[in-house]
């Protein structure tokens, strides 16, 4: 453990209830977002409502488990929620293989089950962020049975193991019959994308393959998503998200990037750009730099600083980018920790969490909810990890929200901390500034030791402490709780939606 640590977060007494507004309809992942998303889902969910396979998980489907939750999902201060992969991908799979775009009934629940949840959300304020995996294609039959939509062989890069594993029904088959090879990522990375050897690459060079991911993403949005998060996006040239983003007009997208890529990370969402050399207009990635900056110094915490703007994305200023301003961080995700199979051993890899549930997780949740970017919590962190973590989580976004924190707020590092082992920072938001100290205790800083004056407690934990400041330095504060978002439109099954060639490139 690092430091004295305080084990209760600051009780919400005589809070003051700020004035609700009206959020806006936001542009694609604008700059200086305000936004805090929740993972709605992990690795096992997919199990629950399947009781012929998995008894201890229970009758209800993740999508009705998620729908009692909406209203807790709202009064923490969420904004957005990345839900699983929507469409039907076999029965009890995750999501990662879809087989079938214009089919949303999945491991998860029905198409109504999933439709009455995406209006639970809307209803209460909360934006429906939905998993999109389109780096490859999963078959009904066989390694090349697409079906709903019906696929042939050219929607298969060239180079895909199905055209030279003997095992495929469609080996040696001739080079006139398939896709075109897999893509170089160029100008942002110097090497072809990524395949995976599960399923099949699909070619998004060809002019059907992007009307039908269009049509897909179209149909989504008619059943009440508002954004993506892209799965994946290092197995196809980021200029199809750029297209497929300015035709479907998402108010938020997201990138997994190659885990280890930090600069190429940064060259794919330039490429994602909807308007070229505009930054809005771009989708955000995953800081993967950051959660492992954070992993890998927990009981060193000065150096969560970087070079002294920050770790990651969010500290990164190349070629005079502020790329914090699209940046996703977090600290575990379904891909990461702790991870089962289905007779509930554990993955090999993934026999423990990232972070541990105490002071660990704390710490870790204590910096990305009080800094740049657009934090994202994990579903197991929030509801399936005891009160005590919940209701910290809670109090940081608060503060977060109370202060104005988003995606651009400028850091500064107090240097006076350095040099007691712990890390202390200053966070302006547009309503005031937040101060954090991660490590240690009270006795090696808090904001007055910096000269900081006017603030008050808003969260405390395990060897952290975050205050506030406000202009007249007035009572606790509670932030807005989101009001309801439009219901979606009358859906539109996928097959019926009409998308030209020309709309898509051809």
């Amino acid at each position: 453990m690092n430091g004295t640590f305080k084990p209760l977060f600051v009780c919400v007494t005589a809070a003051v209830i700020l004035s609700a507004i009206v959020r806006p309809v936001l542009a694609q992942s604008p700059l200086n977002d305000d936004r805090v998303m929740l993972q709605g889902f992990y690795w096992e969910s997919c199990r629950f409502g399947h009781p012929d396979r998995f008894p201890t998980m229970g009758k209800e489907h993740w999508y009705d488990i998620v729908k009692k939750d909406a209203d807790a999902i709202r009064a923490a201060r969420f904004n957005m929620v990345w839900l699983p992969q929507p469409c039907y991908a076999g029965e009890n799979s995750a999501g990662y293989n879809p087989k079938e775009y214009f089919k949303l009934d999945n491991s998860y629940g029905s198409f109504t089950e999933q439709r009455a949840l995406l209006k639970t959300l809307l209803s209460d304020g909360v934006e429906p962020i939905a998993d999109i995996v389109i780096n490859h294609r999963d078959s009904e039959h066989g390694w090349t049975g697409f079906v709903n939509p019906a696929w042939g062989l050219w929607s298969i890069c060239g180079d895909d193991e199905a055209f030279t594993d003997p095992r495929s029904e469609a080996y040696n088959a001739p080079m006139s019959q398939r896709g075109a090879p897999e893509e170089w990522d160029t100008p942002y990375a110097n090497h072809k994308a990524y395949a995976y050897p599960a399923f099949r690459d699909i070619d998004h060079t060809n002019v059907t393959v992007r009307r039908d991911i269009v049509r897909f993403l179209l149909e989504l949005k008619s059943a009440g998503y508002r954004g993506w998060r892209y799965d994946m996006v290092h197995g196809y040239n980021a200029r199809w998200v750029a297209l497929y983003n300015r035709l479907t007009k998402p108010t938020f997208t997201v990138g997994e990037y190659d885990w280890g890529a930090h600069e190429e990370a940064r060259g794919w969402v330039l490429a994602t750009e909807t308007s070229p050399g505009k930054l809005a207009s771009a989708s955000d990635v995953f800081d993967f730099y950051t959660l492992w900056t954070l992993k890998d110094n927990k009981t060193n915490v000065v150096r969560w600083g970087g070079e002294g703007n920050g770790p990651g994305l969010i500290g990164d200023t190349t070629g005079g980018i502020e790329w914090k301003q699209k940046a996703v961080t977090f600290i575990e995700n379904h891909d990461t920790g702790y991870r089962t199979n289905d007779d509930g051993t554990p993955q090999p890899g993934h026999d423990h969490d990232t972070f541990a549930n105490n002071w660990e997780a704390e710490q870790a949740y204590a910096f990305i909810l009080t800094h740049p970017g657009v934090p994202c919590v994990y579903w197991k962190h929030y509801f399936d990890s005891g009160a005590d973590l919940r209701n910290k989580i809670r109090a940081l976004i608060n503060a977060r929200k109370v202060a104005g924190v988003n995606s651009g707020s400028t850091v500064v590092i107090q240097n006076n901390a350095i040099g007691r082992g712990v890390y202390a920072a200053k966070v302006s938001g547009t309503h005031g500034s937040l101060y954090v100290r991660i490590g240690g205790s009270d006795a090696d800083w808090t904001p007055s030791m910096s000269h900081f004056s006017g603030y008050r407690e808003y969260a405390v934990g395990s060897g952290w402490h975050v205050w506030v400041a406000l202009p007249g330095n007035p009572a606790f504060q509670q932030a807005p709780i989101p009001r309801a978002l439009s219901a979606p439109p009358v859906y539109r099954p996928g097959n019926t939606i009409e998308v030209s060639a020309k709309e898509v490139g051809g």
